[in-house]
């Protein structure tokens, strides 16, 4: 039995050192046969072409048939202002208008606004408009009276008189205050110089026609009597007589 076991022993420590020799060995291969690890480039995203939807629907271009209607018969032409020769440009000031600037060059408004294309609007501080290049009159310089604010705005259908009349002053002195001249043109949106007091609204007031209520009269009967003429004396010049005026004289008795 003891050699049995001395056998056995054996077998198995033969067979662990077999594995264990075959081990080393499989070990030794495969760091002697092992693959060098080299790093690998990142892979560059491929770019591609993305193409969006327009966010407006393209639209139908109309097919064009060729008439003989020429094109500035169908399109508006634009309004051309022609500036006249020796005109010269200038920059509006401060507390300038179409009415100084035109009393100032001797031409009327509506010139200066047909030339220059303003529709009768007031150009602002700084524009540039086409004058004539030499004033021909001097106007004097025009101040507002104090107390004057610049605040009236022109409403369509105003005029001079009715502006005048809602501040309780004339139309002359009106014209005067900005520097109007003899001009009584105005237009819509034009700013002017008025007296700094409330605005009067004029009372409307009917006339009313007096009625007269009939009353009640008495009748009179007219008095148809006779009148008896009286005795007229007409004063004369002549002398009246004296008329002797008897006088009683008492008589004495006789003595017996």
């Amino acid at each position: 039995m003891n050699a049995l076991r001395q056998a056995g022993s054996g077998v198995i420590i033969g067979a662990v050192s077999l594995i264990l020799v075959i081990g080393g060995i499989s070990l030794a291969l495969s760091e002697t046969s092992a693959p060098s690890f080299q790093p690998t480039p990142s892979p560059v995203p491929t770019q591609f072409a993305v193409e969006f939807a327009s966010p407006f629907p393209t639209p139908d271009v109309p097919t064009i048939i060729p008439t003989d209607t020429p094109l500035n018969a169908i399109l508006p032409q634009p309004t051309v202002c022609t500036i006249p020769g020796g005109w010269i440009a200038i920059t509006v000031g401060a507390n300038e208008d179409l009415n100084t600037i035109a009393q100032r060059y001797n031409i009327t408004t509506d010139e200066l606004n047909s030339r220059n294309c303003l529709n009768f609007q007031n150009p602002a501080p700084g524009t540039t408009i086409y004058v004539p290049a030499v004033p021909t009159k001097v106007v004097a310089q025009c101040f507002p009276p104090g107390g004057w604010v610049k605040r009236h705005v022109v409403q369509p259908g105003e005029n001079l008189f009715r502006i005048a009349l809602s501040y309780g002053i004339s139309y002359p002195q009106l014209q005067a205050g900005n520097c109007l001249g003899s001009s009584t043109t105005i237009f819509a949106g034009q700013l002017l110089w008025v007296p700094n007091v409330p605005t009067i609204t004029p009372a409307v007031t009917s006339t009313k026609a007096a009625t007269t209520t009939p009353s009640s009269t008495s009748t009179k009967t007219p008095d148809f009597s006779t009148i008896t003429p009286s005795s007229t004396f007409m004063a004369t010049s002549s002398p009246v007589p004296a008329t002797a005026t008897p006088t009683t004289t008492p008589s004495t008795p006789n003595a017996q």
